[in-house]
């Protein structure tokens, strides 16, 4: 496995993780009174919709390169180019190799975006559920 995609797959695992953790702590305050909860979740909320913001850009760009190897891919352009000799053999599996490492490296920025916009759906419906419950069971938001 080359360097690029040993890297990729440890960013990968490495938001995963996060991303396990940061669903653990949404069930877990779960439990807590409606004012904490609600509280806890729209900070968590706008935490994620910020990084989504910022990473707008770059979800483009990775986007904007994803959709250029598959529309590559399915031209069959690789398959015209004939190596005269071994030289240009490996030059163009080199070729070949680099983009479709560009490709991972861009499903794999996809894929972390996709993760932020899960958690924004679940934060979303979690706040969705809270004012549901509480407009449906007010005594249970009542001062004791």
């Amino acid at each position: 496995m080359s360097e690029r995609i040993s890297r990729l797959c440890d960013e990968l695992r490495i938001k995963l993780h996060g991303l396990d953790r940061r669903l653990e702590s949404l069930k877990s305050n779960g439990a807590a009174s409606f004012n904490h909860s609600q509280d806890v979740l729209e900070s968590q909320l706008d935490r994620v919709e910020q990084r989504i913001y910022d990473h707008r850009a770059a979800v483009e760009a990775a986007n904007a390169r994803a959709k250029t190897w598959v529309a590559e891919k399915k031209s069959g352009l690789h398959a015209l180019l004939v190596p005269k000799n071994e030289h240009d053999k490996a030059y163009l599996l080199d070729a070949q190799a680099d983009e479709a490492e560009t490709y991972a490296e861009a499903a794999f920025e996809l894929a972390a975006a996709a993760a932020d916009e899960a958690i924004l759906a679940v934060l979303q419906a979690l706040l969705a559920r809270n004012k549901a419950d509480q407009a449906a069971f007010p005594e249970m938001d009542a001062p004791r």
